[in-house]
């Protein structure tokens, strides 16, 4: 008897939960959410388009000239860009002009006030040598003489108290002494001056240079004779190629005396 009571509660029991589960409402799929994606690819369509059709209808505003650009006007056009850049070795100075940069026609001739007053100087000098001559009785003679078988003189130049008394042609030379000046001076101290240029012809691109002044008295009613001996003896052109070592020597010599 219990069994069959056992085996009838357990047939209950189970013929309950199944009237329980059926009791149960079916559950659906979840519903479809809208594609996200979709909806903002086509409202960025949307929007773009939009903005395309408010473009076509606006103008476009002029450009604004800058201030650069400005700047540029008034300072002129920019200096055109090289092409190529320059080589080192032949790249010129900063300081030489260029082409172009000089106006054409070349130098404007001399007015002519201007040869008129190298006329009148011409003359005033010539009137005070001869007023010179009148005046003083003293007189001063120079004569010169060069020495050195490879210097070559490219300028010759006698002065007299600061005022040039004699100019030398193109290759000067005086292997014999040579008279350059003679005149009537006043009595009294003179300052005589020579100034030299030499060119070595063993190589021309060592020279030398000198400008020497000396004192001199000349007495009254006399006459003074100065003989100036120039010697250059240099070694440089030939020495200092060969081992880097070589000198000028340059002598100057003057000597005065009372002729009469």
């Amino acid at each position: 008897m219990r069994q069959k009571a056992l085996l009838a509660s357990v047939v209950s029991f189970i013929v309950l939960s199944a009237l329980v589960a059926l009791a149960q409402p079916k559950k659906g799929a979840p519903p479809k959410e809208p594609d996200k994606k979709a909806a903002t690819k086509d409202d960025k369509k949307d929007t773009k388009e939009g903005k395309d059709a408010k473009d076509a209808k606006e103008p476009e505003a002029p450009p604004t000239p800058s201030s650069s650009a400005a700047n540029a006007s008034d300072l002129g056009e920019p200096p055109p860009k090289q092409t190529q850049k320059p080589d080192e070795k032949t790249k010129p100075s900063p300081l030489t002009p260029r082409a172009n940069e000089f106006p054409e026609g070349g130098a404007e001739p001399a007015p002519a006030e201007y040869d008129r007053l190298l006329g009148d100087i011409a003359a005033l000098r010539s009137r005070v040598a001869a007023l010179t001559t009148t005046m003083f009785k003293s007189k001063l003679k120079v004569r010169v003489q060069t020495e050195g078988d490879d210097a070559r003189i490219s300028k010759f130049v006698v002065t007299l108290d600061d005022g040039v008394v004699y100019v030398a042609g193109d290759r000067f030379s005086a292997d014999d002494e040579k008279p350059v000046y003679e005149h009537a001076v006043a009595p009294g101290h003179h300052v005589l001056g020579v100034e030299i240029e030499r060119v070595d012809a063993r190589g021309r691109e060592y020279k030398n240079w000198q400008n020497t002044k000396m004192s001199i008295v000349v007495p009254e009613s006399k006459t003074v004779e100065a003989r100036v001996e120039l010697e250059d003896d240099s070694d440089m052109a030939v020495d200092f190629p060969d081992d880097q070592d070589g000198e000028y020597e340059l002598n100057v010599k003057l000597r005065a005396r009372v002729v009469d």
